[in-house]
């Protein structure tokens, strides 16, 4: 996602080649998305912001919980947030991600029969 062309936005719908792709809103400043690939096993997580301008504190994080492999990336940026990468092939994944003090979690996702929990909160 990084470079100079700017992020890319991942497609409508939410089906791509890399695999299914959810999303949380942040409320209205943004949204988390969470992609995976289904190639090579591993799950990806990016905040993008809804309107790029100044520097505002953006976050993203993603676990396996059965593994305690974690990504995240925290700062000040002016469009978007990540990437991290986690190896979650056969696992459900936490993720979430925040912009400003708006910050989104969802839990128990890509967990086949579980039901996904999100929560929404702002600091």
């Amino acid at each position: 996602m990084l470079g100079s062309a700017g992020p890319r936005r991942p497609a409508a719908g939410g089906a791509t080649s890399r695999g299914l792709q959810p999303a949380a809103a942040i409320g209205s400043l943004g949204t988390v998305y969470l992609t995976y690939n289904a190639s090579n096993g591993k799950n990806c997580v990016a905040t993008i912001r809804n309107n790029p301008g100044a520097a505002v504190d953006m976050a993203l994080w993603i676990e396996v919980p059965e593994t305690w492999e974690r990504g995240e990336d925290y700062g000040r940026y002016t469009s978007y947030a990540g990437p991290a990468y986690v190896y979650g092939k056969g696992h459900c994944v936490d993720w979430g991600g925040g912009i400003s003090n708006v910050h989104v979690q969802v839990y128990n996702s890509n967990c086949g029969a579980l039901k996904e929990h999100r929560v929404t909160e702002v600091r």
